[in-house]
């Protein structure tokens, strides 16, 4: 007769009597700690084992993470997800990389020194250097929506990357006359206009598009009777009604860009600083 043996530590089980379904652990303790490996790691079946990848290390998990927060959003990557998606126990994940601050940390700064300037040499035009940089930091968020509530806060992550893109900001910025505090300061209005623009930037694959959204708000002025009220002397607001984000951002980002640095680069046109 076959020996049958504990499914969690391997020790033999006495023979079942009666009915009943066979017994599979020796005691509670080895039941309960199956269970956790069930809830934690998922089914321990051959398949799911062969199917785990073996090869992730830290820049590999992160490069999963950014693509999830790209696929799914910000607020839906979690260690959990990570761990599932990569095919690793949680804990194994946990040796990669340390919490949830941290793997955020390192989304940001894998998608910023991915956009970092490739050329060999910047332009000459302190201001021409300002408008690329503004554009890339565009870019960024508009590839990379989520990467906004990373870095708009006032305790940013402060990486090689995110410190060598404040770098390049405030180099060009001196570079037309601002001593160093100044050149920091401007460097801040500028990165706060780039960052609200991109807060009008769809977040989510789910978000309802503009012209939906525009359909129904026209639709519940027309019920209410106040369509016309609304419209009638705002000749701005027709002009809005008709604008769309998805397709006009981009506009309105250049135009603001272009006046932005008007207002703060025409002090220094004018005559040089003391």
């Amino acid at each position: 007769m076959a020996t049958i043996r504990c499914a969690e530590c391997g020790s033999d089980l006495p023979a079942a009597a009666g009915r009943g379904r066979p017994r599979r652990y020796c005691s509670r303790r080895c039941r309960a700690r199956a269970y956790r490996k069930r809830r934690e790691h998922g089914p321990a079946t051959s398949s799911h084992r062969a199917a785990a990848p073996l090869t992730y290390d830290g820049d590999n998990l992160v490069t999963l993470a950014v693509e999830l927060a790209d696929n799914l959003g910000l607020e839906s990557v979690s260690m959990r997800l990570l761990a599932d998606r990569a095919g690793l126990a949680i804990h194994l994940l946990y040796r990669q990389v340390r919490n949830r601050g941290d793997l955020l940390s390192a989304m940001a700064e894998q998608v910023i020194d991915a956009h970092r300037p490739r050329t060999a040499a910047p332009p000459d035009d302190p201001r021409a250097q300002l408008e690329h940089l503004a554009r890339d930091e565009w870019a960024m968020y508009r590839r990379h929506p989520w990467l906004l509530t990373v870095l708009a806060t006032d305790r940013p992550p402060t990486g090689p990357a995110v410190l060598a893109m404040v770098d390049r900001f405030v180099s060009a910025l001196s570079e037309v006359g601002f001593d160093p505090a100044e050149a920091f300061r401007a460097y801040l209005v500028l990165s706060g206009y780039i960052q609200g623009m991109a807060l009008l930037i769809g977040r989510k694959p789910a978000d309802t598009d503009h012209h939906t959204w525009r359909s129904a708000t026209l639709l519940r002025l027309e019920r209410t009777g106040r369509l016309q009220g609304r419209l009638q002397g705002r000749p701005w607001l027709a002009v809005a009604s008709r604008s769309d984000p998805d397709t006009d951002l981009d506009t309105w980002f250049e135009f603001g860009l272009h006046r932005m640095l008007d207002g703060l680069l025409t002090p220094i046109h004018g005559a040089p600083r003391p």
